[in-house]
């Protein structure tokens, strides 16, 4: 059996729904999935076997209003797949009309519209006579070189995306390990699941001014492992909004992600967290590094 290969980035405003097509796809909790923006801040990797076709998907931030030099460079990881994967998936919330996405991405989409295909996702909120409706305002557009309706949640169309998708492959080897589901550290993982959680617990602006790192994972013979990890917040009171009172919040926040990650691993987790402030974490080079994104040291104006 000849083996085939594909490389597909997922792209779009945020809260389109993103990471939650790619769980839905893996089969997998790899991209964190919560109603607030700017939610996945690197390029995570999922790999699926159809056949004898290895497709690879990349996760991307979603496409917003970038202000701080942090979201400019989850911006530039968003923008800087496109050249560089087989095929583009563009995700759009039926509900939004073009107008609401960003210029400059318009633009570039529009230069790749040959390998891209538009995904009217949350088909299951409107009603069906006017999809037809957005379809064609949206290719009247932009030629899109094909166009679904999905539901991310509930998988309505996704097989029949996979499908259509898989004929866009090419022969040539698998790129990653047969029974591997992604190609980012399970390290990286926990702390996307854990920050995950801050953002569902959490409210207001803690969230966009925190991150997640592992600090250490040691397997024991036991088949158990344990974790440590640092949430890292931007202002000195948000510790103890982190911690809550009597550590009730950061109790409920690493339960939350034990139960995620046991799940994953499939063996028992002992998961052990601390809340640090870190000035300007945002301006530290070692934080885009830790979780994929480039940093670059020019001064925002």
């Amino acid at each position: 059996m000849s083996k085939k290969n594909i490389v597909i980035g997922i792209v779009g405003p945020t809260n389109s729904g993103k990471s939650t097509l790619l769980n839905n796809i893996i089969g997998e909790k790899l991209s964190i999935v919560t109603h607030k923006a700017q939610t996945t801040r690197s390029g995570l990797r999922g790999l699926k076997v159809i056949d004898d076709t290895q497709m690879v998907f990349i996760d991307t931030p979603g496409i917003f209003n970038a202000k701080t030099k942090f979201e400019k460079a989850m911006l530039e990881n968003a923008f800087g797949i496109l050249d560089d994967v087989d095929l583009v998936y563009l995700l759009i919330d039926c509900k939004k009309s073009f107008d609401s996405l960003d210029d400059i991405f318009v633009e570039k989409i529009n230069k790749i519209k040959q390998k891209t295909f538009l995904l009217l996702n949350k088909i299951d909120l409107i009603h069906r006579s006017q999809l037809l409706e957005i379809v064609k305002k949206y290719n009247d557009f932009i030629k899109f070189k094909e166009t679904f309706l999905i539901s991310a949640i509930s998988g309505d169309g996704v097989k029949n995306l996979l499908e259509i998708s898989n004929k866009e492959s090419s022969l040539g080897p698998w790129l990653y390990p047969e029974d591997q589901i992604a190609d980012t550290s399970m390290s990286l993982i926990a702390s996307e699941i854990t920050r995950e959680k801050v953002f569902l617990f959490v409210h207001e602006e803690v969230p966009y001014l925190s991150t997640v790192e592992t600090d250490s994972w040691k397997s024991s013979k036991n088949n158990s492992v344990t974790v440590e990890q640092t949430i890292f917040v931007g202002r000195k009171n948000h510790v103890g909004i982190v911690l809550g009172r009597g550590g009730k919040m950061i109790k409920t926040i690493g339960i939350a992600a034990r139960i995620d990650l046991e799940k994953i691993l499939e063996q028992k987790v002992n998961l052990k967290i601390n809340v640090k402030f870190k000035k300007n974490w945002a301006d530290k080079e070692e934080h885009y590094e830790n979780i994929g994104l480039s940093f670059s040291d020019k001064k925002e104006n």
